[in-house]
């Protein structure tokens, strides 16, 4: 009797995608808890245009930075950079997304300064976006922060939001994100963003592969301007989402067509983080190429 009668061949070869997307993120992994600069550097996919967000600060006065890091050059020293301060000892993933194109963890990571006896613990969120190629093209992270230190104190703002309120606020926010997307409409895209937003798209206006780093809200602004100027969106659905209280993370399938009629597509993974007034300050992903 057939009772979930998904297409063997869709199934099989959905899983062997997924399957190889978790299997390339652990190795990288694994690599970085040996901390061997050669060795993380030999988990990249070769020739590629990448995709790092390795180094994420919040400054005092709560503005972010997620520096975009693309180059061969760029992702070693950062790496002999990072693996140089601490040791990452072990990671424990406390959710464990593996799509067709890319892993998304949040862990718990044991750590320790060089030169220090003190283990400690941090958690974190990744994305390893890959290919069929066997490697990662990026690691896309993000560190939990104290919620009170994100954005800058304004008068007036809104009461800070915790637990299961914020994580209903952080979906009714992701709903108004796609509306937004589905409208063709720059505006109700940007409405829950925070004025000094951080966003790491990838640049689908001058089609790069790489991530463009926009850090405002008027920056974000223009390039949705662009987009939209290049693009129209016919079509937006989710495939994975997840709410914590400090983040959101999904995956959306975007349909849509080019300006002289052309059908197009792509998948994006992206996390976003909201500020001490429940704004959006960190929007970092990837996608997946056109086609």
């Amino acid at each position: 009797m057939r009772v979930i009668d998904v297409d063997p061949k869709l199934l099989r070869d959905y899983s062997a995608a997924a399957i190889r997307s978790g299997v390339e993120a652990w190795t990288h992994m694994e690599a970085e808890f040996v901390g061997d600069i050669d060795g993380l550097m030999d988990t990249l996919v070769p020739g590629v245009p990448y995709a790092y967000t390795i180094v994420p600060q919040v400054l005092d006065d709560g503005s972010v930075k997620s520096p975009v890091i693309s180059t061969y050059d760029e992702i070693r020293e950062c790496y002999k950079f990072v693996r140089g301060r601490s040791a990452l000892l072990s990671g424990e993933p406390l959710l464990d997304i593996n799509s067709s194109w890319y892993t998304f963890h949040e862990n718990v990571n044991r750590g320790q300064v060089r030169g220090q006896d003190k283990i400690t613990e941090s958690y974190t969120i990744a994305i390893f976006p890959g290919s069929t190629s066997k490697g990662i093209t990026g690691e896309l992270v993000w560190a939990k922060y104290p919620k009170a230190t994100l954005g800058p104190r304004v008068e007036g703002e809104d009461a800070m939001l915790e637990g299961e309120t914020a994580r209903r606020h952080l979906l009714a926010q992701h709903k108004v994100y796609l509306d937004g997307w589905r409208a063709n409409d720059p505006e109700a895209i940007l409405a829950h963003m925070h004025d000094g937003v951080q966003a790491n798209v990838r640049d689908y206006v001058n089609d790069t592969g790489t991530l463009i780093g926009l850090e405002s809200k008027d920056d974000y602004r223009t390039y949705l301007k662009a987009f939209f100027g290049k693009y129209e969106v016919l079509k937006v659905d989710y495939l994975h989402r997840v709410m914590q209280e400090w983040y959101l993370f999904a995956e959306t399938r975007v349909e849509m067509r080019d300006r002289e009629g052309k059908a197009l597509a792509f998948n994006s993974a992206d996390f976003f983080v909201p500020a001490r007034n429940n704004q959006i300050i960190v929007q970092t992903g990837h996608g997946t190429d056109l086609a």
